[in-house]
């Protein structure tokens, strides 16, 4: 699958708890599972989330 970038936080200013249950919020709002749909990872400093191609068309 390919993910999207949804956001993007400098990892000394990330709330990681926070903005996963934020997404997985929005994941369920739309029937979706949310461990299917939402990823997180930390790269070169930053807190990235990323998100399903179903999920990103909601916002689209």
């Amino acid at each position: 699958m390919d993910w999207i970038l949804a956001e993007s936080v400098p990892l000394d200013e990330a709330d990681p708890k926070a903005l996963m249950t934020k997404w997985a919020n929005v994941a369920e709002d739309m029937a979706l599972i949310p461990e299917l749909n939402v990823r997180m990872r930390a790269e070169a400093g930053m807190l990235v989330l990323e998100v399903s191609p179903e999920l990103y068309d909601v916002f689209r």
